[in-house]
Order: structure tokens, then C-alpha cells, then sequence
């Protein structure tokens, strides 16, 4: 006997076997897909093809920490962060500072309409990151807390207070971060030939606050899972 459907019983029947027929060739992807910036400084980062970098200080090195050289350090890691904004060329602190020998950056010339004006006009900048040590403390403990309370080895208490400064040069607008951070860690053995001590606890104690603000401007890659046809006639 012929069996006979209604219209609409036989469209779903069709519906059915087709995508059962099809089910295989799908397969799960997983990819890393860039971030967006956070929506607050979507202002800041408008028409940004080109973004500086700059980091200064005006304190001296001191015994055996070289402020400078853990400056330069942070200024390459967050050219290495920045990079991650998608059509968007960063230019390091050296080729800035190459270029422009005859400009002195710091905490007051890089916000006037000069310094702004050599930046847009002689390196093609729209925007730049400047970063300032304003504070540093480094002084010894003869004790260093534990998970478990004191502990008798000497350590070394380091306060610094940095601030971030992100400066849209085509509308003047301006961003800041700032504050303290502290970072305790007990004193290690200098081995010949060894890092400094005092110089990667600098870094450390400037990357906390660093890695705040490039979460909010250049957040990593999400990791994301998609279904794509992997096969076909």
C-alpha cells in the first residue's frame, strides 16, 4: 500500500535526512580571534593607524639598580603587548628618540601643542603611549612574610609609582593610569654573571600595573571554537 504524507510531513522528513546525511562533515575548530579594547577608550584609540611608545623617568640609578635600563626593558614589552591591536603600527622608543633627538620627553613637554605637533606631523603619529616612573622606594627588611608568618631572611620592600598616560595626538584626548604597587621578595644569592636582583624586582613591581592597562587597550586573543565543513563534492 502506497502511503501518502502531508506536505508539511514530508518537508520535515527531507529536513531530517538531509542534515543526517551531512552531520559528519562538520568538525569543531578551535582559533585564537583578537579582543576588543575596552569600550571606555574606544574614544582614545579612534582613527589610530600609528601609536608611540615612551617611557622616562627622572630618577637616578642607585647602587646597583640602572632605572634606565629596566625603563627601556618595559618600554620594548609593551610595544610587544600594543602589538597585538589589529591594523595598527607601533613605533618603539628607540626610532621615536632616533628621530627626534633634538625634543626632550617628559612629564610636561610631552602634553604641549609643540611636542604634539612633532609627533603628528614628523612621525606620523596618531597617538602615543607615555609611561613615567614618578616614585621609587627599594629598602631592606631584615625579615620576609610567608604564607606560614616571618621568615628570618632579609628581603627587599620596593614601592614604585607609575603612571600610564594613553594621548590621542589628532584630538588631544587623554587617558591616564596611575597609582602604587609594591612587591616584596626576599634576597637571593647573586651568582656571578646572574641577573640583578634589584633590576628584575623593578620590572616585576612595573609589569602589574603595565599589564592592567594592556588588558584594557590590547586584551590578548580569546580563545574561540567554531564548526566549519570540513568536507564537500
Amino acid at each position: 500500500m502506497k502511503h501518502i504524507y502531508p506536505v508539511g510531513l514530508s518537508l520535515l522528513l527531507l529536513i531530517v535526512v538531509g542534515c543526517a546525511g551531512t552531520s559528519g562533515r562538520f568538525k569543531p575548530v578551535e582559533f585564537r580571534a583578537p579582543s576588543s579594547p575596552d569600550p571606555a577608550l574606544a574614544p582614545y584609540l579612534k582613527e589610530v593607524d600609528r601609536m608611540g611608545v615612551i617611557c622616562v623617568t627622572n630618577i637616578e640609578p642607585f647602587r646597583e639598580l640602572d632605572v634606565e635600563k629596566v625603563m627601556a626593558l618595559l618600554a620594548n614589552a609593551t610595544v610587544r603587548g600594543l602589538s597585538r591591536l589589529p591594523e595598527t603600527t607601533i613605533v618603539p622608543q628607540d626610532e621615536i628618540i632616533w628621530k627626534l633627538k633634538d625634543v626632550v620627553f617628559d612629564s610636561t613637554s610631552v602634553y604641549t601643542d609643540s611636542v604634539r605637533a612633532t609627533l603628528r606631523e614628523r612621525m606620523e603619529l596618531d597617538a602615543i603611549v607615555f609611561v613615567e616612573l614618578r616614585h621609587l622606594q627599594a629598602r631592606m627588611m631584615p625579615m620576609t612574610p610567608t604564607a606560614y608568618g616571618m621568615s628570618p631572611n632579609p628581603g627587599m620592600d620596593m614601592s614604585v609609582d607609575l603612571q600610564v598616560s594613553l594621548i590621542n595626538l589628532n584630538t588631544n584626548q587623554v587617558w591616564k593610569q596611575g597609582g602604587e604597587e609594591r612587591n616584596f621578595e626576599p634576597v637571593r644569592l647573586q651568582m656571578p654573571g646572574g641577573n640583578n636582583q634589584s633590576e628584575r624586582q623593578l620590572l616585576m613591581a612595573l609589569a602589574h600595573p603595565m599589564q592592567r592597562f594592556l588588558g584594557r587597550v590590547a586584551p590578548p586573543p580569546r580563545r574561540q571554537t567554531r564548526h566549519f565543513e570540513v568536507g564537500g563534492d
